[in-house]
Order: C-alpha cells, then sequence, then structure tokens
C-alpha cells in the first residue's frame, strides 16, 4: 500500500483538482461573507426600511396636494401604514444590531404574518408566497427559542451552517469529479499491454485487491475529512461557529418543521461516507474493464455523475429514482426531503438510502473480487505452462 501513496503523491496531476476543489470552497465562502452582511436579517430590513421610508415621503407629498377628501384618506391611510412600518422594522434593526435575537425574531414573525394577511389566492405568485412565509414563520419561531444568530439561506457563512451548504453544493458532482481525477491513475497504473501487473506479485490476489481498495478508500475519506474542517474552520474564523442546534426548515405532508443542522448533518455524511466507498469500488471495476487511463475515468464519471444531475430532472427517471445509487449521492437534498419532493417519490429517504448504498457496496464487492480471482487464475494458469 505504501507503493500506492508514493505514486499518488508523486502524481502532480492528482493534486491539481485536490486544488482548485479547495480554491473553490474558499472562493464562496469569501463571496458570501462579502454580501452576507447585506443579506442577512438586519442587511435585509434596512433596505425595505429604506423603500418605506421613500414611499413615506411620497405620501406626504401627495398628501399635501390632494383635491379631495377622498384622496386625503387614502394617502393619510398610506402614511400610517408606512410609519407602522418603519417602526417595526426599525425595532428590528435596533434588537438585531444589539444581539438580542429573540426579540428581533418576535417582530419579525408578527411582521411576516401581517403581511400575509395581505393577499389572496387570486393574487399572482400566491403559492410561493405562502410557501415562503410559512418557511421562514417556521425558522424564526425556532430561532426565537435558541436565541441564536440568524444565518442567510443559500448565503451561509457560519461554521456549521456553511459547513451543510458546501456538502449539499460540492458532494454531489464537484467532490466526485475530483475522487474520480485523484483515483483514476492510482487504479489504471497497474496495467501494461492489458495486462494487470500486480496480479503477477507473489501474494495473493485478495491482498492486492484489498489493498488497493483500501488505499483508495483512506485517499477518499481524508480528502472529504479534510474538505468537512476546511469548510467548517475557515468559516468559523471568519464569520463564527455558528451552532449545531440551527434550524433547517423541511418540508413534512406540505407543512415546514425544522430540524438541527447537526441532526441533519450527520445523515447527510453517512449516506455521503457510503457513496464515497460506492465510488471507490466503482472506479476500480472500471479500471479492470477499460485498462486505460482515458477511458476509465470517461466511463467513470458518466456512471457515478450522470445519474446524480438525472435525478429530479428526467422525470420518467424519478419513479426509479429511489432504487438508484446515484440519488443518493445528493445526500443532502434527501436528508431535508426536498429530493422526494421534487421527484414526487416518498421512497426517497434516509433508510432507503443506507439499504441502496449498502446492497450496491456488497455487489461491487463481489464483481471486484470475482474478477481478480478469474485473471489470477488465467494468470497462473499461463505461468504454470510455462514452466512445463
Amino acid at each position: 500500500m505504501r507503493l500506492y501513496f508514493k505514486k499518488l503523491y508523486k502524481n502532480k496531476g492528482s493534486w491539481l483538482p485536490i486544488g482548485v476543489f479547495v480554491l473553490a470552497v474558499l472562493l464562496v465562502l469569501v463571496m458570501n461573507t462579502r454580501v452576507g452582511a447585506e443579506r442577512n436579517l438586519e442587511g435585509m430590513e434596512r433596505e425595505d426600511l429604506a423603500t418605506n421610508k421613500e414611499a413615506l415621503v411620497l405620501n406626504q407629498q401627495s398628501l399635501e396636494s390632494a383635491q379631495t377628501q377622498e384622496e386625503k384618506e387614502a394617502f393619510a391611510e398610506g402614511i400610517k401604514i408606512s410609519e407602522a412600518h418603519i417602526e417595526k422594522q426599525q425595532k428590528i434593526i435596533d434588537s438585531y444590531s444589539s444581539g438580542n435575537w429573540s426579540e428581533a425574531y418576535k417582530i419579525k414573525i408578527g411582521f411576516i404574518k401581517e403581511a400575509s394577511e395581505l393577499y389572496n389566492e387570486d393574487m399572482p405568485d400566491y403559492s410561493y408566497i405562502k410557501e415562503s412565509n410559512l418557511r421562514e414563520v417556521a425558522i424564526y419561531t425556532q430561532l426565537m427559542k435558541l436565541d441564536i444568530k440568524s444565518d442567510q439561506e443559500d448565503l451561509e457563512t457560519q461554521g456549521a451552517t456553511f459547513l451543510y451548504r458546501m456538502l449539499a453544493s460540492f458532494f454531489p458532482v464537484f467532490f466526485i469529479v475530483v475522487l474520480c481525477f485523484t483515483l483514476n491513475i492510482s487504479f489504471t497504473d497497474r496495467f501494461y499491454n492489458h495486462l494487470d501487473r500486480s496480479l503477477l506479485l507473489p501474494q495473493k490476489y485478495v491482498k492486492g485487491t484489498s489493498q488497493r481498495l483500501l488505499f483508495g478508500f483512506l485517499v477518499a475519506v481524508t480528502l472529504y475529512v479534510m474538505s468537512c474542517l476546511l469548510a467548517y474552520l475557515s468559516a468559523s474564523m471568519l464569520s463564527g461557529a455558528g451552532s449545531f442546534e440551527y434550524p433547517i426548515a423541511v418540508e413534512r405532508k406540505a407543512e415546514f418543521v425544522t430540524m438541527p443542522v447537526g441532526g441533519l448533518l450527520v445523515k447527510a455524511m453517512t449516506l455521503q461516507i457510503l457513496a464515497i466507498i460506492v465510488v471507490v469500488l466503482t472506479v476500480d471495476l472500471v479500471s479492470k474493464l477499460c485498462k486505460r487511463v482515458m477511458s476509465t475515468l470517461f466511463v467513470s464519471l458518466l456512471i457515478l455523475v450522470v445519474p446524480v444531475v438525472a435525478v429530479g430532472k428526467i422525470v420518467p427517471l424519478n419513479i426509479w429514482a429511489e432504487f438508484l445509487p446515484g440519488t443518493y449521492f445528493n445526500a443532502v437534498s434527501v436528508v431535508d426531503n426536498s429530493l422526494a419532493i421534487l421527484c414526487d417519490n416518498a421512497g426517497i429517504h434516509f433508510s432507503n438510502g443506507v439499504l441502496v448504498l449498502v446492497v450496491t457496496t456488497i455487489v461491487l464487492l463481489i464483481l471486484n473480487f470475482g474478477i481478480d480471482s478469474r485473471r489470477s487464475k488465467v494468470v497462473n494458469l499461463n505461468a504454470d505452462m510455462k514452466t512445463t
């Protein structure tokens, strides 16, 4: 196994995709941090406050120039509403900026509920607005109980929530591509003129196959753990560690509930570790069949990445999505139930994902060891024929 690690260390081509991955994670964090102050609760309220102040000035000007009593009453009502909104928004900003999180969330929840009453089913985008409001209320209600600072969804900057977003955005495709590039050369280097030279060594094929697969798994898990630490520690240094109790909105039976990000991370990481094992076994199996660097890389990416991207986008595939290993590479989307809703398939859930990935692992292990066993016998038979 030491030989595999030496080859990996000396091969610069294996380190390039890893470097690109690290830079991508850090770049996203920096971009989120730069816009975070503008898009968090305080920043959004300041933006809305400025808009309401402009509306107040316009209503006051219109009131002065109003000609009829009816117009004056309408503009006076608009002034009253704008002043009420401005007062509440200023309280949210003051409470949030002073660290009185619960008070800010309490006012915000009331503000959202009041705004929701102004909408009816005949208005455009009613269902979207209603869903968005329910999601916000669920999150702010739990944040109020926890009394912790909020983080902007999809632009997270705190350690725990940024780690969650990194696993959701980078693992399903980007990290799998990096693994394929990293393991590809190490797994195909043993072939020469279509002959697996590892089978010529004075050892049983089981040992050689086990060492190669163990090497691949150790490399993959090491990269995974380092990526998680990079995301969590770098975000924690810039914006604080956050809390693993931070609420994530999850849709259940047309309602929104919240789950702590820590619990979702445990489930997502479990699925991703199992997915990593599937990736290692798949690349090794493809290397046995293709025996060339570029062919192995192309076929591996085709098998591993295409199903991940296709699930949820190709409608006929959604019916069978619960049985596809690639579905559960989207681990975060599985545990937060969003992929099941997108595919309209209730069979896509954590427990089923563990089962599918474990069964896939067993099948791939049988295939990998079975092929090496058969080829080892052929090599030994040819060697015996030459010696007689």
